[in-house]
């Protein structure tokens, strides 16, 4: 694992965000937006599938956009572009945009991620897999982000979404992975190999809500109809790393 701060000050490093969005989301950014820039310096916003920025958009200081280079196809994994442009330490704040983040929601990760040092991935929605598994999509308890949580626990993945980190916690290297809208699986199998722990956090019931959930072009619904790579490559991982998931015996 990287070298990581131990007793940085609370509040001295700047609050970076991270957000992919795309023309089909459009209503529900407008919605998540006015929740989110209060909480952070700056958001780095990334319009796939955009050919120019919308107006309403260019001109918010807080908002850094973010178009696709030619031939690039970042999808879900745009989020973490504001690493590559954002080269100082920071902590790192991932958005949805089809969420809705409660009033204090940044500061309260940023104390989780003080109480573990720096030294962990912080977030809300998680999952643990089961063990032998043959469904990536399936074999798998989740920690949904609207459910209440009255203690700590150590996952295997963290939902991108609700994502916090230190910069210099680990290394991502998004535009190199191979599938860049499994943003969830490409981020824990990062972890792994790092040897960075996955915390979901204690929080109340309905502490975050969706604004929609289940959309016909949701990552989500397309990992429900056919699994496949994802589970080829988490079984491959298991197999390299048998003591690194949490129901490993």
């Amino acid at each position: 694992m990287p070298d990581t701060p131990l007793n940085e000050p609370l509040c001295v490093l700047p609050r970076i965000g991270g957000m992919a969005t795309m023309p089909s989301r459009i209503n529900s950014l407008r919605v998540a937006l006015p929740k989110i820039l209060p909480q952070v310096d700056f958001l780095y916003l990334y319009f796939d599938k955009y050919k120019a920025i919308p107006s309403e958009f260019s001109s918010n200081p807080k908002i850094i956009s973010i178009l696709p280079e030619i031939n690039q196809n970042l999808g879900c994994s745009g989020k973490f572009q504001g690493l590559k442009l954002y080269d100082k330490p920071c902590l790192y704040f991932c958005f949805d945009d089809d969420i809705i983040y409660p009033i204090g929601y940044v500061s309260h990760l940023e104390i989780a991620l003080r109480r573990h040092h720096y030294r962990a991935l912080i977030g809300v929605h998680g999952c643990v897999y089961k063990l032998p598994l043959t469904s990536y999509a399936r074999d798998r308890l989740i920690i949904h982000f609207k459910a209440g949580l009255n203690f700590e626990a150590i996952v295997d993945e963290l939902g991108t979404g609700t994502l916090a980190f230190h910069s210099n916690c680990i290394k991502i290297n998004h535009d190199k992975w191979l599938n860049p809208n499994m943003s969830d699986l490409n981020i824990m199998l990062e972890a792994v190999h790092q040897k960075v722990q996955r915390i979901c956090i204690r929080r109340n019931q309905n502490y975050i809500q969706s604004i929609a959930e289940g959309q016909l072009d949701s990552i989500f619904r397309k990992t429900l109809n056919n699994d496949s790579t994802e589970t080829a490559m988490l079984q491959t991982a298991m197999i390299n790393y048998p003591s690194a998931w949490s129901f490993s015996s």
